[in-house]
């Protein structure tokens, strides 16, 4: 073998294992961020059910007191 030939293999080789590592950190991020996102939308689905439920029992608090405001009114012949 030549020189050039040795070289060339070297710097093959050099170009593969530059490349394969640039990959791997990427593969690697991209996961970290796939495991993220899905956690985050995890997180969102709970707090949309969670405050979904507390608005439904602020309605109905609202709905009881305004019931209540206008019996009294009734009562004391305001209306």
């Amino acid at each position: 073998m030549t020189w050039e030939i040795v070289a060339g293999l070297i710097a093959i080789c050099g170009a593969a294992v530059s490349l394969g590592t640039v990959l791997a950190r990427l593969v690697r991020t991209l996961t970290r961020l796939d495991v993220t996102l899905a956690t985050l939308d995890k997180t969102i689905g709970e707090d949309r059910r969670i405050n979904s439920e507390e608005r439904a029992d602020m309605r109905a608090r609202i709905n009881a007191h305004e019931g209540r405001i206008t019996k009294l009114e009734w009562r004391e012949g305001v209306k």
